[in-house]
């Protein structure tokens, strides 16, 4: 426990003094600030524009956090743990007697604070700069907590799961190309597995005009609605992390399932796992 303590003390002390963890937690805040005044300066624009409906809402702003706070903690935990790697300080904890578990999970308990602060910085900005442009959020207060609290869950599976990669991984170059590869990977099967999950099973009735005449094609199956087991695995992979993060945007008016956090929970604790075992085994150089 002292050991532990003592890791979390001196990695605290570390982030505060890391300059990646307060360029990607500025970069967060600029666009939390500057999506509201888009969506501000898009509505003067509508409104001028003579459109009926000219309101945009602060919601469509605020859920776009979980999309960049895996990317950015991608380059934070990255260069964050590479550094350890690079400056020999992981050796050097070794060396003091620290075991590896700890050192791991003293690594990972800081990049989950900084994803967790990623995500508050986003929302701090956005609701900081939105709510006098825009007005309050429309989505009922407790559906908003739930999306933030899986987005948040989420947010910290990611961190386990970028953390595994750069224990393994002591070239910090490509610990980066290979964190930041992975989150995009996952944003980019989400949105594929989304498109495919959404089709209908029937393809609606049909009407359109041939030769000044209305023609009309009956209602049949959807070629490209996925059945059976490939819905099944699509659906799995789905709910990972990274590629839930569509599901949850889509989902905030009903609530997202409650499955969404506890494969968030199940997939951090599996990379955890196999993240010690493996590093316990590896030789560091």
């Amino acid at each position: 426990v002292g050991g532990m303590r003592n890791l979390l003390a001196a990695g605290l002390f570390r982030l505060w003094r890391s300059k990646s963890f307060y360029a990607t937690l500025a970069v967060m805040a600029a666009v939390g600030a500057v999506e509201p005044i888009l969506g501000y300066t898009a509505m003067l624009d509508l409104a001028a524009g003579g459109a009926a409906d000219a309101f945009i809402s602060l919601d469509s702003r605020y859920l776009l956090f979980p999309f960049l706070s895996g990317i950015l903690l991608s380059v934070f935990c990255a260069l964050f743990v590479g550094a350890e790697h690079s400056d020999g300080a992981m050796r050097n904890k070794l060396a003091a007697g620290h075991r590896r578990g700890t050192v791991y999970l003293s690594n990972l308990i800081l990049c989950v604070t900084a994803g967790i602060l990623l995500c508050l910085g986003y929302i701090a900005a956005v609701l900081a700069v939105g709510i006098p442009l825009l007005g309050p959020l429309q989505t009922p207060l407790p559906l908003i907590l739930w999306y933030t609290f899986c987005s948040v869950v989420m947010t910290c599976a990611l961190a386990a799961v970028f953390t595994l990669a750069a224990m393994l991984c002591q070239n910090k170059a490509v610990t980066a190309v290979v964190c930041i590869t992975l989150a995009y990977f996952l944003l980019f099967l989400g949105i594929f597995f989304n498109s495919r999950l959404v089709e209908p099973e029937i393809q609606p009735e049909r009407q359109y005009v041939e030769d000044g005449q209305i023609v009309t094609l009956p209602a049949k199956p959807n070629p490209s609605y996925v059945r059976g087991v490939k819905r099944a695995v699509y659906q799995l992979l789905y709910d990972l992390p990274g590629c839930q993060t569509v599901q949850l945007a889509s989902t905030v008016d009903t609530g997202a399932p409650l499955r969404l956090p506890l494969w968030s929970l199940a997939a951090a604790a599996l990379s955890t796992g196999a993240g010690i075992l493996l590093f316990r085994r590896k030789d560091l150089k």
